[in-house]
């Protein structure tokens, strides 16, 4: 079995897209499935309590297609939009070309799963060469909007001929593609009881000899619930089975009997290591302390007992009821191994480079002290491969006291929250990490007073004066060999240029350039070039602008870091060069991109959002939209800081502001505005999927009317009076969609 982190990674991922082989020997609905396939639901979903068969008549539907075909099997650590979409996309890569854009790092943030990978994924989709089934079993696993929204937009794309075939416990909502289905595409558990017939086959294929009669009792004590049958029939095999009382006795029951007989060694391996989604036997291993924990999961899946393997034998699964079973049994009868399995299981991930999966047992087994120390480490790679959602989801599971007793968290977290500019965290995180001592032992590798001065002169809270102070603070501090020097260089070249000293400016962000450039620093790489932009495009040298904006860009592709806050600053102005002397579709295009990139730049880092803000302002006017230039100049108003320290921000706004009043000045047709305002841009996406009005402001924490507002004002500057005719329109003019990744 591969050992490396890649390796392992891989064979996680075979292990979620390879399906489950049917037994035939087992019960089959082949007319059902052959009505389904024939039927008109693109979408179809199969929903019943565990244990049911949901995913035996999914293998079978499976086998008897003979579209192409794609199987996913998802599992709790699946439920964050970029993971998701990664396996959407890997799963149909093979009759579905542009989804291989997708099977890298997504790197993009916050609304950029809704508003651009899902749509140009469910594009992709479209484009599919040949008819396909996507088989998409525990959706239940899914328990975030964010999820279920970004599938909704997805499954939008499953085109004529093709179809998805759902597999969940609960009913599926509309987010989640509920609203695609029609009535002839639901199937429930009434539809998936087994009778007595059915349950003869499950008999014959365990090996147990039973007549009609017990059959028949086996088929009322169950309800025709296909696992209790199933554990019938082995029991029955030894000589055991019996009678008891409702579903969920039975189960209990079943699975205890079961239990009883097997060998000690087989019985402790499956309590021991249910804390695991998937088995792989070298984990089993090493949770153990023993060597043949392949060889036992072999005999396990042989003896049918609720174990699956993929076709090679690396990768194996418990029955989730199973599972279950073993976990509340392993709960009561020894918490504390449970808590140990979970640490053993972090320290091996953590050693086989899969850090998330560390994460989660971490803080599973309640340290959370080592998951606090896990997220410093990965928190980067998991943004930068765009899982925002699994990032709020481990802060808040391990909560702000545990990560407070690691300077190294709350500077990652600090970090992240102002590169995705969440205006709220980067606030709440600078505050805290201002707070913690410049002398924190607890800090390996980071240098605090160097870290809080660089945020405090990025969020520039204390004026323009104080700001150039902490920036000279921070370089002095960062050592030539520190992989902090170069960002440190750059903070203090970009608050030189704002507080009007170009020259120098000029002199330390070349200087940050090129240490970046040794340190493989591309979100450094990216700031130098465009301020020095910046610098060329004031004084009139577009060529020059336009090779340092070609650097950035090529930094952005390269480094994967799309999705960065910087990533709108450099949009902005690689738009206006391409309008004022290059191309203007590619300017527009670049343009729109960038308006919709802006929502990450806000209030918390003025350095970057104000100057963006400007630039977009001045390509608005290339274009005659004086509309949407004088709707970004009052987005600065509103983050402004306080008048009197400001340097050389005022100059750029007053010029900005003159530009606006010779435009209006001139007289002429102004041109239409469809520039959309912050709030109106984070309703466009919402618009592919099926949900309400009141659930669209319930996903936004915003009320019914102001949703209702932004939706009409989306309508008026796009020329629509529809949902529909909207997102075809947002769609066309580059404001939802695109095009993969680079």
């Amino acid at each position: 079995m591969p050992e490396s982190g890649d390796g392992l990674e891989a064979l996680i991922l075979e292990g979620k897209t390879t399906a489950p082989a049917f037994d035939a020997r087992f019960v089959r609905r082949s007319a059902r499935i052959d009505a389904l396939r024939g039927g008109a639901s693109r979408i179809v979903t199969v929903t019943a309590p565990a244990g049911y068969g949901k995913t035996s008549f999914l293998a079978e539907w499976r086998q008897l297609d003979d579209r192409e075909s794609a199987w996913i099997t998802l599992s709790a650590d699946d439920d964050d939009p970029a993971t998701l979409l990664h396996l959407v996309a890997h799963a149909c890569a093979t009759f579905a070309p542009g989804a291989a854009a997708f099977t890298g790092p997504l790197s993009t943030a916050d609304g950029g799963m809704l508003g651009r990978i899902a749509p140009a994924l469910a594009l992709a989709l479209s484009r599919s060469i040949r008819p396909f089934v996507l088989f998409v079993d525990d959706l239940h696993e899914l328990r975030g909007h964010a999820s279920t929204d970004a599938l909704a937009v997805v499954l939008g794309g499953v085109p004529e001929g093709s179809q998805v075939v759902l597999a969940s416990r609960h009913r599926v909502a509309p987010s989640a593609g509920g609203a695609l289905v029609g009535a002839e595409g639901q199937i429930g558990a009434e539809d998936l009881r087994i009778d007595v017939a059915g349950a003869a086959g499950i008999a014959e294929a365990a090996g147990a000899e039973v007549d009609d009669a017990t059959l028949s009792d086996w088929v009322d004590q169950c309800a025709g619930w296909a696992t209790g049958l199933h554990m019938y029939a082995l029991l029955h095999r030894n000589g055991r089975a019996t009678s008891v009382g409702d579903r969920a006795e039975i189960a209990d029951y079943l699975y205890r009997e079961c239990l009883r007989d097997l060998p000690d060694a087989s019985r402790r391996l499956l309590l021991d290591t249910s804390i695991l989604p998937v088995h792989l036997p070298d984990l089993c291993d090493h949770l153990l302390g023993r060597t043949d924990s392949a060889q036992v999961l072999r005999d396990l899946e042989e003896r049918q007992l609720f174990v699956t393997a993929d076709r090679r034998h690396h990768v194996y699964r418990l029955h989730p009821l199973f599972r279950e079973y073993l976990q509340e049994e392993l709960r009561l009868d020894s918490p504390d191994t449970a808590s140990a399995m979970h640490l053993r299981a972090s320290r091996w991930f953590q050693e086989h480079g899969q850090l998330p999966a560390a994460v989660d047992h971490a803080i599973a087994a309640g340290d959370l002290d080592a998951a606090a120390a896990l997220v410093a480490a990965a928190a980067i790679h998991a943004y930068e491969s765009g899982q925002v959602a699994t990032l709020a989801r481990w802060v808040e599971e391990i909560g702000d006291t545990a990560l407070l007793t690691n300077p190294s968290a709350v500077v990652v977290a600090t970090w992240l929250s102002l590169l995705a500019g969440t205006d709220a965290a980067a606030g709440k995180w600078g505050t805290l990490l201002d707070r913690l001592p410049d002398a924190d032992e607890r800090a390996h590798g980071i240098n605090l007073v160097s870290a809080k001065a660089m945020v405090r002169a990025i969020m520039l809270r204390r004026g323009m004066t104080a700001a150039l102070a902490d920036a000279e603070t921070a370089v002095a501090a960062e050592g030539l060999e520190s992989p902090w020097r170069d960002p440190a260089l750059q903070v203090l070249g970009s608050t030189l240029l704002h507080a009007g000293d170009e020259g120098r400016a000029v002199e330390v962000l070349e200087e940050a350039a090129h240490t970046a450039d040794a340190h493989r620093n591309p979100a450094t790489i990216v700031m130098c070039s465009v301020e020095l932009a910046l610098i060329d495009i004031e004084a009139g040298r577009w060529q020059a602008a336009r090779g340092r904006v070609d650097v950035a860009l090529r930094a952005i592709a390269d480094g994967g870091i799309d999705g960065y806050v910087m990533c709108a600053y450099t949009h902005a102005a690689a738009a206006l060069i391409e309008l004022q002397s290059g191309d203007p579709v590619r300017g527009a295009q670049l343009l729109q991109q960038a308006m919709t990139e802006r929502q990450r730049c806000m209030r918390a880092i003025p350095l970057i959002s104000i100057p963006t803000r400007l630039l977009l302002a001045l390509a608005h006017l290339r274009i005659d939209d004086a509309e949407g230039a004088r709707m970004l100049l009052q987005e600065i108003d509103e983050m402004l800081p306080p008048a009197g320290d400001r340097g050389a921000i005022d100059r750029r706004i007053d010029a900005v502001r003159q530009a606006l009043a010779a435009k209006e000045g001139a007289g002429g047709q102004a041109a239409p505005s469809t520039a959309l305002t912050v709030a109106e841009q984070r309703v466009l996406p919402y618009l592919q999927t099926h949900l309400t009005r009141p659930e669209i402001a319930e996903r936004l924490f915003v009320s019914r009317h102001t949703v209702i507002t932004q939706i009409a004002s989306i309508f008026r500057k796009l020329g629509v009076s529809s949902r529909t005719d909207a997102v075809h329109r947002a769609t066309a003019l580059g404001l939802l969609g695109g095009a993969a990744p680079e």
